[in-house]
């Protein structure tokens, strides 16, 4: 099968992401081409780094990350936390704030390899496509770019509130707040994100156009699979929180 055409080498780091929000496949089209992938793995990376880590150095965004940490360890060890594990909590919460920022690039890297090795092993070796791995990865750490205007979004308006949501305040389970929070679905929808249903949009037109297929059936199998991982997280916590 004849993969994705020749055409003009991509664009520069700002012009690709802002190509991914307003014209995603004719940017897809331009740097499956001419791949590239560091700059915007990087962006990608500190923008979800620093939104997530910065709050926390704030004493509302440091209490309500304690907060938050004290509901997740209650609801998992089905203990009260401890005044001695609180006072840990709050001693070290400035150096998780700081790890968190100069870490979360390197881990959100990992991800993406770990996507896109799963992506160009379904595409490449069981439904005989022929792209090079640094396409696919080239696509996942553009679409990273969504996600992480998802996670800068929602950082102030987590502020604001007060609260420490992992998955941030634009959830499904959010939008249906009359759901019982104790239930299986409303577990599931908390952990499927519009942002993130956003990336995996552009993630399909990507590989749409890398491997010459239709967007709409890579979209259904990718949301079909990010399904199927919120069903096991639901479950997970669902185990954990009985």
């Amino acid at each position: 099968m004849t993969e994705a055409p020749p055409a003009a080498a991509a664009p520069n780091l700002f012009a690709r992401l802002v190509g991914v929000v307003f014209s995603p496949k004719a940017t897809m089209e331009r740097l499956v081409a001419s791949p590239r992938v560091l700059g915007a793995l990087l962006v990608g990376g500190m923008i979800v780094g620093l939104s997530t880590g910065l709050p926390q150095l704030t004493e509302s965004g440091k209490q309500a990350a304690i907060d938050a940490q004290v509901q997740q360890t209650e609801r998992f060890t089905g203990r009260q936390v401890s005044e001695e594990q609180l006072s840990l909590m709050e001693r070290t919460m400035p150096y998780r704030a700081w790890g968190t920022i100069i870490a979360t690039p390197f881990f959100t890297a990992i991800g993406c390899l770990l996507f896109a090795g799963l992506y160009f092993v379904i595409f490449n070796v069981v439904l005989g496509g022929t792209a090079e791995f640094k396409q696919v990865m080239a696509v996942i750490s553009h679409s990273l770019f969504i996600t992480a205007l998802g996670v800068a979004a929602g950082a102030p308006i987590q502020y604001l509130q007060g609260t420490a949501n992992p998955m941030g305040p634009f959830t499904l389970g959010a939008l249906l707040p009359m759901l019982d929070e104790t239930s299986f679905l409303a577990r599931m929808l908390g952990f499927i994100n519009v942002f993130g249903l956003w990336g995996t949009l552009v993630t399909a037109i990507g590989l749409g156009v890398l491997y010459r297929r239709k967007t709409s059936s890579i979209a259904v199998w990718l949301y079909a699979l990010g399904a199927v991982f919120a069903a096991i997280g639901a479950t997970v916590v669902g185990f954990f929180t009985r």
